[in-house]
């Protein structure tokens, strides 16, 4: 590797700094997919970058190789599931995921709807954990789906439940960060007061986002969110207000489960 490929600078920092140009064409491209919602062209890429389309080209080619991107038409890209599974792979992630299914397969024969876990991850939550409805008619959210953290009624938990400075530095890359700041503050206030979210959906007519914290008794910081996509039946008798209460408990025995794993 020669010395254009990695370089130490000395400024303001107290310590050395490196530079591998390559792995941050690479991680750039890694970080732009997870940030977008529509899957970019190489053109895309390029100009969001400011990389040529060669640069960007021969990059997405190793990355498409090493399975950590995937092509989902003839010229666009978006993110596989790869990194997801590398992350699931860490202990704490892992050991959450595990005490979290049995008491969503008990929240889910109990009350015949899915629900799912999730995480925070940069500005985005995405879903780590999944059980589905048993009943005939159900609505699913898939494992390793994202969105920007502030749309969805499992974001919103993660955010309210936050310390102030995680918080911070989560909206940081937010888009809702400027625009919609006051709904933003009054909304995860409400959600504080009450203890979980109850709000309809902002991605789906007809659904009502039910979630709940998982909190860590040790640090009382907010692990995860363990979330409900509540669909009105004709033969149910329960409300929302119903199942709200019902994921509080049940995100209270998961994170009972973490603490004394």
């Amino acid at each position: 590797m020669s010395e254009q490929d990695v370089s130490m600078t000395d400024d303001a920092d107290p310590g050395p700094r490196y530079h591998a140009p390559a792995l941050e064409k690479g991680l750039d491209i890694l970080e732009h997919l997870g940030s977008v919602t529509d899957a970019p062209t190489l053109g895309d890429l390029g100009e969001a970058l400011g990389r040529t389309r060669g640069e960007i080209f021969r990059m997405v080619a190793v990355l498409e190789r090493r399975g950590y991107i995937e092509r989902v038409a003839p010229d666009r890209f978006a993110l596989s599931d790869r990194l997801f599974s590398l992350a699931m792979q860490q202990p704490r992630q892992r050991a959450l995921a595990e005490a979290a299914l049995p008491e969503m397969r008990r929240f889910a024969e109990e009350t015949g709807h899915s629900c799912h876990l999730a995480v925070a991850s940069g500005s985005q939550m995405v879903v780590v954990a999944h059980v589905p409805s048993p009943a005939h008619v159900g609505f699913a959210v898939r494992i390793g789906h994202r969105q920007p953290i502030a749309l969805t009624g499992s974001g919103l938990c993660l955010l309210a439940f936050m310390s102030p400075a995680r918080r911070e530095r989560t909206l940081q890359d937010s888009p809702e960060r400027d625009g919609q700041r006051a709904w933003l503050a009054e909304t995860l206030g409400s959600i504080r007061a009450a203890g979980h979210v109850l709000r309809p959906s902002r991605l789906a007519e007809g659904i009502t986002d039910i979630s709940a914290p998982v909190i860590d008794p040790a640090t009382g910081e907010v692990l995860a969110a363990l979330s409900c996509p509540f669909i009105r039946l004709l033969d149910a008798a329960e409300q929302p207000a119903d199942l709200a209460d019902r994921l509080r408990d049940a995100a209270g025995r998961i994170a009972n489960c973490v603490e004394n794993g």
